[in-house]
């Protein structure tokens, strides 16, 4: 696999995706924790509701909406898509004449959505940070920095499971967009509550586990049942998204189309 050319496709098709219609509606969804933290400024600021620990708020606001809803949400509308976009459009035919590997084009194609999302991600879930913490001092921004620093970590390993799984699922399936809303919202919603070890067949609760335990975010982890160690937790995403993205190179290799 030529890497040279593993990141041409890469670059191509990360600019195909920021001018589609889709990152319009996708920069909305990113955009969440953004509102979020604007709503409770605003919220603290005419005394509409009772101030909290901002850094808690924050940490409220990871594990209810950033992590669990827009991470995966985000992936899935991209990456599921990550061959049927090309044969929908008709231009999978022309991509498989040029002279490159399929599995570096698949490969290129993951990699560029894996940037997107991190591209859309990253920024406003930062920025939510400041809005909400900064007012507090930038005293209390320093102390919650490493802090901060941790989560993006968690979510860039969380956004590199869904990508691969979501890319398998596009990879393999007619529908991965069905499968991927039922594994968001049903499957690992329900595995969560369930007893037993069906959590571990889900990325929230390796997500959840990497959450300081001294937090909201810890608790909520806690009731998600025994949380993994860290170190566990951060094996687990990446032998997760690492599989999937192999076996979706493999997948696409051996497909007709």
């Amino acid at each position: 696999m030529s890497t040279s050319r593993l990141l041409l496709v890469a670059q191509w098709n990360f600019s195909q995706l920021l001018w589609s219609p889709r990152t319009l509606a996708m920069g909305v969804l990113a955009g969440t924790p953004v509102l979020i933290a604007l709503v409770y400024r605003a919220a603290v600021l005419f005394e509409i509701a009772p101030k909290g620990t901002d850094f808690g708020v924050f940490a409220t606001l990871t594990a209810t909406v950033s992590f669990p809803f827009v991470a995966p949400m985000l992936s899935l509308f991209y990456a599921s898509g990550v061959t049927s976009d090309d044969v929908e459009a008709g231009t999978m035919r022309y991509l498989l004449t040029r002279p490159i590997a399929r599995s570096e084009l698949l490969a290129g194609k993951m990699l560029g959505m894996l940037v997107m999302v991190l591209f859309l991600f990253l920024p406003p879930f930062v920025i939510g940070f400041y809005l909400i913490v900064a007012p507090s001092g930038w005293q209390e921004v320093g102390t919650r920095f490493p802090a901060l620093l941790w989560d993006v970590l968690a979510g860039i390993l969380g956004l590199f499971a869904y990508n691969g799984l979501f890319s398998l699922a596009g990879t393999v399936l007619k529908r991965p967009l069905l499968f991927g809303l039922f594994f968001v919202f049903g499957w690992q919603a329900g595995a969560a509550i369930v007893p037993g070890t069906a959590r571990y067949l889900t990325i929230t609760h390796y997500l959840s586990s990497l959450l300081p335990h001294g937090s909201f975010q810890g608790t909520l982890a806690r009731l998600m049942g025994q949380p993994s160690s860290n170190t566990e937790a951060i094996l687990a995403l990446l032998a997760i998204g690492l599989g999937t993205h192999a076996l979706a190179i493999w997948v696409f290799t051996q497909k007709e189309l």
